[in-house]
């Protein structure tokens, strides 16, 4: 569509005849989607109703982490610079394996906890994931997208986490409903971006720390996610203090407390001293006093699911079905207060100061290192007896890395396969079969091995208005580990003081 054209539209939608209903208005927050009436006359045909006025929008979003699922990264350990990494092609740890193994893993054509489909959240509806990462999506690919799973504030799930099987092959389906496109929203909602980013394939939520009215101050005083995580052309900034996932939309941008609330956000006296703790404690770790989720997760061990079998308290917006007796790993959910650990921006300025395993890699050395709230992940995972990591296509640079040399090859079982089999070893070559069309097969050999160092997600919503008191930390029963932060025993019997 010309320029002219969508100016011709875009007049003909602000004519007084194409506005809303008062009782509509109210409905939509006071704010109208201009296109309303034309939708609600004409019906909606997926991205491209949207297209007609936005040509721009359905570009931009082609070029997000959301669609890519990987952007060109920098400073990660391991890893060249620029080189695209991200969930596409990184192994995660909570689900167990590849994004390509496991795009439209279910449970008889539905999305469950136990059969962690990775394609469903995926901003497109495509058969297999876009790779490779990077690579300008067909036209084809792009009239997959769904605009409404962010922007319709009514979006029926069940649409969504449910298989389809069309010429374009078998792919996780879409609300495309009337009802749907009529709640169209000027920005996501928080439900909406939860609808994804709230789940965790597991009894628990991802990261223990919700996004909610009930258990975050922000989230109570109204604040929306894109207030923080600040949209450009589509683009979301994550932050540059993640220590578990390396795709950033934009790098450069600042995601911090001290946006809004400053460096010294403390008011009088005692918040003098507050505020001196500043400079070395990012605001999360007293902010945040309680974590939740899986702390230790064997894959060599699949149990018949016990834990699955309900949906966690938490989780309120995606209602994903979970069915009793089919297997999983054997998993320990704990809750209590979180891992703390050094870290300092991933900026420029910065080498190699994130893991792509999610290992630590600041310390109390570290020149401009804070302290920072996670949750800790011991990992048991499956690897080939035969062939090293860097023989995995696309992998070769990790033959020269001496950490990574020897390291064995890091499987991906299948989990549809593994759910409802237990067999190991099939979900493996279940798993491992996309990569056969590549050239590469795994030798047939599996064994479960721990995973070297503890992995660490990270934290940064759940925030409590008062933070931990001082005792909390400054007692010889205190929640940090100021040995396992680097402290002397001399700074640690200071430390221990009370205050």
């Amino acid at each position: 569509m010309s320029k002219r054209s969508v100016l011709t539209v875009l007049v003909l939608l602000s004519l007084p005849g194409m506005v809303l209903a008062k009782g509509d208005y109210k409905a939509l927050g006071g704010w109208v989607h201009p296109g309303y009436e034309t939708i609600k006359e004409n019906g909606y045909q997926g991205v491209q109703t949207c297209a007609m006025c936005h040509p721009d929008a359905l570009t931009e979003i082609t070029q997000t982490v959301h669609w890519s699922m990987a952007t060109p990264i920098r400073n990660v350990q391991g890893l060249p610079n620029g080189s695209w990494w991200g969930m596409i092609d990184r192994e995660c740890a909570l689900a167990g394996s590849l994004a390509v193994s496991n795009w439209t893993a279910s449970t008889n054509g539905r999305f469950t906890v136990e059969a962690a489909g990775c394609g469903l959240c995926h901003i497109g509806s495509l058969p297999m994931p876009p790779l490779p990462p990077g690579k300008p999506p067909t036209d084809a690919q792009a009239n997959t997208v769904d605009c409404l799973v962010c922007h319709a504030k009514d979006y029926n799930w069940k649409e969504r986490a449910t298989l389809v099987t069309d010429a374009t092959g078998t792919h996780w389906g879409q609300d495309k409903s009337l009802q749907a496109a009529l709640s169209i929203t000027k920005v996501p909602t928080n439900e909406a971006c939860l609808r994804c980013h709230e789940h965790a394939f597991s009894y628990d939520y991802k990261r223990g720390t919700p996004y909610t009215p009930k258990t975050d101050v922000h989230a109570k005083a109204g604040l929306e996610c894109v207030t923080c995580h600040v949209t450009e052309h589509h683009k979301l900034p994550k932050g540059q203090y993640e220590s578990d996932m390396a795709a950033n939309d934009l790098p450069d941008v600042k995601v911090t407390c001290s946006n809004c609330h400053g460096n010294t956000p403390h008011p009088g006296k005692i918040g003098k001293i507050l505020n001196e703790h500043t400079v070395r404690i990012a605001c999360q770790t007293c902010h945040i006093p309680v974590v939740s989720g899986i702390s230790y997760e064997n894959w060599g061990e699949p149990v018949k699911d016990t834990i699955h079998g309900k949906y966690s308290e938490l989780s309120k917006y995606d209602k994903i079905p979970s069915i009793p007796g089919l297997y999983v790993p054997t998993v320990k959910i704990e809750m209590g207060h979180p891992t703390y650990i050094w870290r300092v921006p991933n900026t420029e300025y910065h080498q190699d100061v994130q893991s792509w395993m999610a290992f630590q890699i600041s310390s109390i050395k570290t020149p401009g290192a804070q302290i920072y709230p996670v949750r800790g992940l011991t990992q048991v995972m499956l690897f080939d007896k035969k062939l090293k990591m860097w023989e995995a296509p696309g992998m070769g640079f990790l033959k020269d890395n001496s950490q990574m040399a020897n390291f064995p090859l890091l499987l991906a079982p299948n989990r549809e396969v593994y759910n409802k089999t237990g067999d190991v070893k099939a979900a493996i070559d279940a798993g491992m079969r996309p990569f056969a069309a590549m050239g590469f097969t795994w030798s047939g050999e599996w064994m479960p091995m721990q995973v070297p160092g503890t992995s660490y997600i990270s934290v940064n919503h759940a925030i409590k208005k008062i933070g931990l008191s001082c005792n909390k930390c400054h007692s010889t029963h205190g929640v940090m580990d100021f040995k396992a932060l680097g402290y002397s025993q001399e700074q640690i019997k200071e430390l221990e003081k009370a205050k």
